[in-house]
């Protein structure tokens, strides 16, 4: 079974559910990526993937407008923050020297993280979106898909378009890397 942890400290969250349940996957959806530091991120979930021995599933989250009021962030850069990000962090948790990092939105000297994480190249990632530059980022980098509040036949027509996307990718998403929260 599977535990979700969806919270403004989706890995707060996470560390004290992986303390109570020693066996079950813990999916995060999860990081509010344009609302937080990605390397901290990466590094968050290298150290969750290391406590949990392999069991974390990252959530990558573009926000709500709500949420991006709250943060002060300007809601014109979040779409933008949000593709940078997940470039970021997947680098930073795949790349085992230090690099630097000269964004739109990011700027680092070093980055390095460590511990690496237990799953190899990366733990298990969900995209959650509806919006097509984000889906056709997850199917071009493998990465699963998360459709939330949608009806079933809008989802349909979300999922249609990253299967086809993945396809032109030249890979197939297992049912485990198509989530739908209702």
């Amino acid at each position: 079974s599977s535990g979700r942890v969806s919270t403004g400290t989706p890995s707060v969250m996470a560390a004290a559910v992986a303390e109570r349940c020693k066996k079950a996957k813990i999916a995060m959806l999860g990081h509010l990526l344009p609302l937080n530091n990605p390397v901290r991120i990466a590094e968050e979930l290298a150290i969750l993937d290391n406590l949990t021995n392999g069991r974390v599933v990252a959530g990558f989250l573009r926000g709500t407008p709500n949420e991006d009021q709250v943060y002060s962030m300007n809601p014109a850069e979040g779409r933008g923050r949000l593709l940078e990000g997940m470039d970021l962090i997947l680098k930073a948790l795949t790349e085992p020297q230090p690099f630097s990092w000269e964004g739109r939105y990011y700027q680092f000297r070093t980055v390095s993280v460590w511990p690496r994480p237990v799953q190899q190249p990366l733990p298990p990632v969900l995209v959650a979106t509806r919006s097509d530059d984000a889906i056709r980022y997850a199917a071009s980098h493998q990465l699963g898909l998360a459709v939330s509040y949608d009806p079933v036949d809008q989802m349909a027509m979300v999922t249609e378009k990253y299967n086809q996307w993945c396809q032109e990718a030249g890979w197939q998403p297992t049912p485990g890397q198509i989530v739908y929260r209702a």
